[in-house]
């Protein structure tokens, strides 16, 4: 079978007797900043859905343990920790720990895909199992995607899941495509009426978020930051109007309803994809970079998601190599880096801007052999192994670098 097949045959094993908990592994999962939080982080929202037994502040740290199976990488069943470490309440520790994991991965086998650190930014799915009865799962089944193939066809079923996020529901409900997003913490400012019937493009949305909400005085860094969460906040309270719209006037089939589950799911999928784009278009002008073409064609029919000074440029014969600089946008690198490395043949040093949280010192040596730069938000940089962090570049000083060529 190939791998999209196996990743498939084992999602049909699964049926509404499973919760799903989908997320790309930090490197506070993996280790791969060696802090003393290693193990999956579960935020207490997706918890409550699968683990309401150790959802406890009346004693200190409450835990159980499930039979697991780490299924994408054939190992032996083995016993995993839930715990909620809670001495902020429990024990009044005003900076005390308020976070639940999922620990002792180690526990029967000799290595697992869950600490390594080279799956950092992988797409996995926790699948916990839950018998009649009772309230908390009786079981969990592990799947970590393997390739760059398995992680498409899983995102084609759920929509993207961008580093730091996480998706989680009963499996029918969230491979069908009709599930909550999580709940945003960001209060958000009143849409435009005309919204409530007829859905945004993703330009408009970025816009309304950068003419409501004033921030140009954060550095570019945290702005792009600040900004993703406001665009979240208003995506989802804007989906919410639509799809409790839709189920509230009902469903005359089964074909109506898999149209819609696929419409949201497709508009999810969209956004993830090129929002991050959009908001680097705005803070390029902002900041006064206004020369640059995007998805100019090079090469082999390739289009780079940015090329500075232009497109025109690029293809002038007469304009030094020394002078051009390629973006490319990759809300996760792990593996996907390596697309980059053809789309424009007179760029010697590919940025690569990214959100993924770190990278393994082995992963980044293979990107520096080839030439790759990346550039990652400065609030991330302390996700990266300290081997790393000194060699990537923020988006501040990408820009002023790059404006620099053209002074």
């Amino acid at each position: 079978m190939s791998d999209i097949s196996e990743l498939q045959g084992w999602l049909d094993l699964l049926d509404s007797e499973w919760v799903l908990y989908i997320k790309r592994l930090s490197a506070n999962d993996t280790g791969l900043t060696g802090g003393h939080q290693v193990g999956i982080y579960v935020p207490r929202e997706a918890g409550k859905q699968f683990l309401p037994g150790i959802q406890r502040v009346d004693i200190k740290n409450p835990e159980l343990f499930i039979t697991t199976k780490v299924d994408s990488h054939s190992l032996p069943e083995q016993t995993v920790r839930a715990i909620y470490y809670n001495n902020r309440h429990s024990g009044n520790v005003k900076n005390g720990r308020d976070e639940q994991r999922l620990t002792q991965w180690k526990t029967g086998v000799g290595e697992t895909p869950l600490q390594d650190v080279d799956n950092t930014g992988a797409l996995c799915i926790f699948a916990f199992h839950f018998s009649s009865g009772k309230a908390d799962a009786d079981y969990l089944r592990v799947w970590v995607c393997r390739n760059i193939e398995e992680e498409d066809h899983l995102e084609g079923l759920v929509g993207g899941v961008i580093p730091g996020g996480w998706l989680c529901g009963r499996f029918d409900a969230l491979v069908g495509g009709m599930f909550s997003l999580p709940l945003p913490t960001e209060k958000i400012i009143s849409t435009p009426d005309e919204w409530d019937t007829v859905f945004p493009t993703g330009r408009e949305i970025i816009e309304f978020v950068v003419n409501n909400y004033r921030e140009t005085h954060l550095l570019p860094d945290k702005r792009l930051m600040t900004r993703r969460k406001h665009e979240f906040a208003v995506f989802r309270a804007i989906e919410d109007k639509h799809i409790l719209d839709l189920v509230g006037k009902g469903f005359d089939s089964v074909d109506s309803f898999i149209a819609v589950a696929n419409s949201v799911s497709n508009r999810r999928k969209s956004r993830s994809g090129n929002s991050l784009e959009l908001h680097l278009e705005c803070i390029f002008i902002e900041e006064g970079l206004r020369s640059f073409g995007t998805q100019c064609v090079t090469e082999s029919r390739k289009k780079p998601d940015f090329l500075f000074p232009s497109c025109e440029k690029y293809h002038d014969p007469e304009w030094p190599d020394k002078k051009l600089r390629m973006l490319a946008v990759k809300t996760t690198c792990k593996d996907r880096w390596r697309q980059i490395l053809n789309e424009a043949d007179r760029i010697d040093t590919p940025h690569l801007f990214t959100l993924q949280e770190g990278v393994s010192a082995n992963q980044h040596k293979e990107m520096e052999s080839e030439g790759v730069k990346l550039v990652v938000p400065e609030p991330l940089h302390s996700k990266y192994p300290k081997g790393v962090r000194e060699k990537l570049t923020s988006l501040d000083d990408f820009i002023r670098s790059t404006a620099a060529l053209y002074s």
